[in-house]
């Protein structure tokens, strides 16, 4: 054992007789990558030493780093040149087991279970709310506070210029992010999502909530559970939850929208009927209306209010909302604008178009209910059972979490059903 771990080669020679038993030499070489001698007598060991020093002249050590893990098979060829090559397998030796922690004095014997993990991150979490809720009424009272500056005595000047500063110092790192990815296509199609969803917020500040929302629920898996798999995980699942809440409020504004879309034709046509312009059949819809419509055309008005053509402001209109029934509306208006003719009738024709298309893509959605809730239960199901599994019997599941055949499995198992998700989708959906 001391020469295998120095690395040291055992070379035994023995002088013996017949009765001699070289069962322990020949171990003892064999453990060490040395050789075994059994000579006559002393005058041999000239000749046995030779021989030695012959073979310790081709023997060579080689140093490599590898990215074979623990308990992976490898086979290993060498060549020289002039001497021909040689090739060997092995497997990566195993790392020694880590010692098991040592229990705080500090916590409580009965905190260190599952039960007592959740428990500590449950507390977490509420200290975290807690500070956020803080923090928010914390800054409603600097909001109040800044409205009734100006009868507060000069000694709050300082504080006044602290806040101001925090504030500058804000708007600098939003506004340098922006510049740095403010070109690409993604960061524009994020802002259009906000947009779209009629969120206050810049592209930039809603990246870094998504950043904070990863790193909290990535801090909170590391906490419950050891595996860096389930830690990336839960952290692209925390990235991921502010963007599926703000495309979940675009998709809802846009339904709100289209419904609301065929009554404001019919709205707009009769104050033309009634002998209004454009403009005022607007106005009458931003009046009598209902959000979001309601909000999207008085954002029209505004914008050529000052100064900017209606047609332009229509079309930027379509492009914010995205909506093909509006884009199909603002297209035949425009046309209708610029050749003449009557926009009354065209609008109650638009708005029974677009009314029949409502119906069929509703009529469409519930033939296909089925199967869009079969594609619900087979992406679910997995997903759930993994869930209740680990935390049923966690042992069972060490393999699929901690080793690399397990990770391939996981691997192949997400990329078997995003392909199926995809194929789904694709024979439930209708474009009409």
């Amino acid at each position: 054992d001391a020469a295998r771990r120095a690395h040291v080669g055992v070379y035994p020679i023995a002088v013996a007789g017949p009765q001699f038993d070289p069962s322990p030499l020949l171990e003892l070489a064999r453990s060490t990558g040395g050789s075994y001698h059994r000579v006559g007598s002393t005058t041999q060991l000239a000749r046995v030493y030779t021989s030695i020093a012959d073979e310790l002249s081709r023997t060579w050590r080689l140093h490599y780093t590898t990215a074979a893990r623990p308990g992976d098979a490898v086979s290993l060829r060498a060549s020289l040149a002039g001497l021909g090559s040689a090739s060997a397998g092995l497997r990566i030796p195993g790392l020694p087991a880590p010692a098991p922690p040592q229990p705080s004095p500090l916590i409580p014997p009965s905190l260190y279970s599952s039960t007592g993990t959740l428990v500590v991150a449950g507390v977490v979490f509420a200290l975290v709310l807690a500070a956020a809720t803080m923090l928010i009424a914390v800054g409603g009272g600097v909001r109040l506070r800044a409205r009734i500056d100006a009868h507060l005595a000069p000694v709050e000047g300082r504080k006044r210029r602290r806040a101001s500063a925090r504030t500058g110092l804000r708007a600098r790192l939003l506004t340098a992010t922006e510049r740095a990815f403010g070109h690409l296509r993604q960061w524009k199609s994020l802002a259009r999502l906000l947009e779209r969803a009629d969120l206050p917020l810049r592209a930039a500040e809603f990246v870094y909530i998504q950043l904070g929302c990863a790193l909290l629920l990535g801090l909170l898996s590391a906490a419950a559970a050891s595996s860096a798999l389930v830690t990336l995980v839960a952290m692209a699942i925390g990235g991921g939850l502010p963007l599926g809440f703000a495309a979940f409020r675009a998709r809802k504004r846009l339904r709100a929208f289209e419904n609301q879309l065929p009554d404001l034709l019919i709205t707009l046509a009769a104050s033309l009927k009634a002998g209004h312009s454009f403009r005022q059949g607007i106005q009458t819809v931003v009046d009598e209306g209902r959000p979001p419509a309601s909000d999207e055309f008085k954002r029209v008005l505004t914008e050529t209010s000052l100064g900017r053509p209606m047609d332009d402001a229509l079309i930027d209109m379509a492009a914010r909302v995205g909506s093909p029934n509006l884009e199909f509306v603002i297209t035949a208006v425009t046309i209708q604008r610029q050749v003449g003719g009557s926009l009354a009738g065209l609008f109650d024709m638009v708005a029974e178009a677009v009314r029949q298309r409502q119906q069929f893509a509703r009529k469409i959605r519930g033939l296909t209910a089925m199967g869009r809730m079969s594609a619900y239960v087979l992406c679910g199901l997995p997903l759930f059972l993994a869930a209740v599994l680990s935390f049923l019997n966690p042992s069972y599941m060490s393999p699929l979490y901690h080793t690399s055949t397990g990770h391939t499995l996981i691997l192949v198992g997400l990329t078997m059903m995003a392909i199926g998700s995809v194929v789904l989708k694709k024979i439930v959906s209708f474009r009409g």
